[in-house]
């Protein structure tokens, strides 16, 4: 949405609901008003109440002769004042005769302005916007009180990115434990702790203001070795005229549900039996780390068999099967930490990138370091004798560039073993 659609669709006229005598110095008083606000005649005191209680967004101030208000008790001004819907909406008088008693009734009643017609033009639209001004400004406080009772933090900044007000201090900022610090006229370089989310926070300000277009997302704030996760929604605000002149914000703390999303996106990329990444996880950061390595990096593919892994199942059953295989997982999990990448890569078979290796005596030390391991961990187990383990290994970038270039040389070494009696490591040579 363009800055030009949000324009038209922000721009609008405040209303006014009028109920006046049919006077001439009346209809000039609707006449001035209405080239500021959208004015509304009202016939009578029923259709004036109709009017106020309909489905009006924009309700700026109900204009009423002070005779007839003080007649009727100001009843709709009162029933106005028990709404809270119309807290914000000034009741004003007007009159031709100035009486000081009138005066004192309407002022008694809490009615925002008393007005003497005729009056100059200019004084009087200034009179009825500043009514209007105070009641809102009146009610601004009690809003902010309410809104500090949320859980969110709820905030106003201007054109500038300048913080107007903010419901909630968190820890997140600078000084927000001194007794006399304010929000208020400070950036986010100002007052936040983390100033790259501090400068992002500003430059996405930056691009509501000149877009007239709002932006959602989370950041992550990192603090006092903790990890937080906010929500920030942002919306531009329009004034009359269609520009955008500030930014009102809304910050939620949604740790807990992104700590539970990260948690199930790594649950979904691990194999459930082994914990060791899936297939399709472990051959996509595969695939990333060899696009991404450095020049003169040398890294190594270790492609793992079970050796005669049909038999076990059929010798101890299933079960066996799979606690073979989740020991062959810790075992690898254990051997090979860091920025190793370990995965399951078939049913029965495993694959690992060592990266940063120096030669190739280090994936082969690590190979066999495995086989043993397992033999080890398994040692009292029924089903120790049966179990062995065959690697082959290929090199990057001796063996190969890409991934199906190394996992294919990887693959050769690996019936290597196979063909000479299993249970061994063996390194692909180049033919």
């Amino acid at each position: 949405m363009s800055i030009e659609d949000n324009k038209s669709r922000n721009v609008y006229k405040p209303q006014m609901i009028i109920r006046l005598p049919d006077y001439p110095e009346y209809d000039h008083f609707t006449e001035i008003m209405s080239e500021i606000y959208d004015t509304v005649i009202a016939h009578d005191n029923e259709e004036m109440i109709r009017m106020v209680m309909g489905p009006r967004e924009h309700l700026a101030c109900i204009v009423v002769d002070a005779k007839r208000g003080i007649e009727y008790n100001f009843a709709m001004h009162k029933k106005m004042k028990d709404d809270m819907r119309f807290v914000s909406v000034p009741t004003i008088a007007v009159t031709l005769k100035h009486s000081r008693d009138d005066m004192l009734i309407c002022i008694n009643e809490g009615i925002s302005d008393y007005i003497v017609l005729p009056e100059e033009d200019e004084l009087v639209k200034l009179r009825v916007n500043n009514a209007i001004r105070s009641k809102d400004s009146a009610t601004f406080a009690e809003i902010e009180s309410m809104l500090k009772q949320l859980p969110s933090n709820i905030y106003l900044k201007d054109a500038m990115g300048r913080y107007v007000f903010a419901t909630h201090y968190w820890h997140h900022l600078n000084d927000s434990e001194e007794q006399e610090w304010s929000i208020r006229g400070k950036t986010d370089i100002d007052i936040r702790k983390d100033k790259e989310n501090a400068r992002l926070a500003m430059e996405s300000d930056q691009r509501i203001i000149q877009t007239g277009v709002g932006a959602n997302y989370i950041i992550e704030e990192k603090s006092d070795e903790k990890t937080e996760y906010l929500e920030v929604i942002k919306s531009p605000i329009f004034d009359n005229n269609g520009n955008v002149n500030g930014i009102i914000g809304l910050i939620n703390d949604v740790t807990e549900q992104q700590l539970l999303k990260t948690e199930l996106e790594e649950k979904s990329k691990r194999d459930r039996l082994t914990g060791l990444y899936n297939k399709a996880t472990c051959e996509d950061m595969i695939r990333a780390s060899l696009l991404s390595a450095k020049e003169n990096e040398t890294m190594a593919i270790l492609l793992i068999d079970t050796d005669r892994f049909k038999n076990i199942n059929d010798t101890y059953g299933h079960t066996v099967g799979d606690k073979v295989l989740g020991q062959i997982g810790s075992v690898i999990s254990d051997i090979f930490k860091g920025m190793d990448i370990c995965g399951r890569f078939g049913g029965d078979e495993f694959l690992v990138l060592m990266k940063n290796v120096n030669s190739r005596d280090d994936a082969a030390t690590l190979g066999k370091e495995l086989i043993c391991f397992l033999k080890e961990r398994i040692k009292n187990e029924v089903y120790a004798k049966d179990v062995s383990l065959s690697i082959g290994v290929a090199l990057y970038p001796e063996h190969g560039k890409t991934f199906l270039e190394i996992l294919s040389a990887a693959d050769e070494a690996l019936y290597y073993v196979k063909d000479h009696g299993r249970d061994g490591i063996y390194i692909y040579q180049s033919k």
